[in-house]
């Protein structure tokens, strides 16, 4: 599930309040700041469940199905200012905690985090200032709303958080004169128009985090996995065996070690510019063989295009398959044919003989 979530626009990079002005009947606008604007501070970042997480706010997505894809969703933040719409954010494997019988996770998580201690950073603000009578009062107005802040959760290692706001073109990747703006709204959005939108993102911020999120979004399921655990369970805890399941992180970091961090047919080191490519595709293969390291090649980006789309394969030791549908410029331009590296193990031969049969185009 993918979704486009405005947020209030912050000139300190998220880290805490700005004091940036806001439609006067909106939470920011009555109060002088907004829940979201720590979504970018190491206060938000904790550890549980043997794994690093962020939390991280957007007000409510209403009827959007978030419970149904709970742990697989990718959240794309964006705000408004200055007549421009700006990509700030991404959060893939997201859950949502801000459902009325989630409110017990969100206070043990407000706990976890004190994030009572907070409000000192909004009270610096002088928009808030104007609008309490004094510290005091203020203190316990932000303490009753604390457990509202960490209304989402996701893995550490899927949270990507610009330094550089990108600018986002809303006809060309909606079709629509502007991306939502009010902070209730959201709008749904494809896998293709989320890449999209990722590609937006310049290639000095195109870090692991970015590489690890294109494969995690190319690769997510096309319907939504049960969320794992028992009802119980701390939300990190069920979001954790859900991602474990779909196995995304670990596949690409199984990979990296295999093919040594670099492209197998071409050699790239450029880890920006690497795919974990599953050879039998995700929809075409059961939990087990989405997991599998050896259904996988780290490629780059032009030769997993060209191997997703079945213009090049490879034999049982290794050597590259041309497509008849391969032009010659293609070829003289890639160098192609080239050989994996390294000769494929017996299972990856295996893998190799599903992708010649059902998806090379001869």
């Amino acid at each position: 599930m993918y979704l486009l979530k405005p947020v209030l626009w912050n000139t300190e990079n998220y880290v805490r309040p700005s004091g940036v002005r806001a439609s006067g009947q909106s939470f920011p606008g009555l109060n002088g700041y907004g829940h979201e604007e720590w979504n970018n501070s190491p206060k938000l970042r904790f550890v549980e469940s043997k794994q690093r997480w962020c939390a991280f706010h957007t007000e409510g997505v209403k009827k959007a199905p978030v419970e149904e894809h709970a742990g697989q969703i990718f959240v794309f933040m964006t705000a408004t200012h200055d007549r421009v719409q700006q990509l700030v954010g991404v959060a893939g494997n997201a859950m949502c905690l801000s459902a009325e019988d989630q409110l017990p996770e969100r206070r043990r998580l407000a706990k976890l985090l004190k994030i009572d201690s907070f409000w000192s950073d909004a009270w610096r603000l002088p928009a808030v200032q104007r609008r309490f009578q004094n510290a005091g009062t203020f203190q316990q107005h932000f303490s009753a709303d604390a457990a509202w802040i960490p209304n989402w959760i996701c893995p550490e290692e899927f949270f990507l958080w610009l330094e550089k706001p990108v600018t986002l073109d809303s006809q060309r990747l909606t079709d629509k004169k502007a991306l939502p703006m009010m902070f209730a709204g959201y709008q749904p959005i494809s896998r293709e128009t989320a890449a999209l939108i990722l590609n937006q993102v310049t290639t000095p911020q195109r870090t692991d985090t970015w590489a690890r999120l294109l494969d995690a979004l190319l690769s997510a399921p096309d319907s939504p996995m049960p969320l794992q655990g028992e009802q119980s369970d701390p939300a990190t805890t069920r979001a954790a065996l859900t991602q474990q399941r779909i196995g995304q992180g670990t596949f690409r970091e199984a990979l990296k070690q295999r093919w040594e961090s670099a492209c197998a047919v071409t050699g790239l080191t450029c880890s920006e510019l690497l795919r974990a490519s599953h050879v039998r595709p995700w929809k075409n293969s059961n939990s087990r063989q989405r997991r599998d390291p050896e259904n996988g090649l780290l490629l780059a980006a032009h030769m997993d295009a060209l191997f997703d789309r079945g213009l090049v394969s490879f034999d049982s030791a290794g050597k590259m398959l041309l497509s008849s549908k391969l032009g010659s410029d293609v070829r003289q331009d890639f160098g192609l044919p080239r050989a994996l590296r390294y000769p494929p193990s017996k299972q990856l031969e295996e893998y190799l003989e599903y992708h010649r049969e059902f998806l090379f185009q001869k």
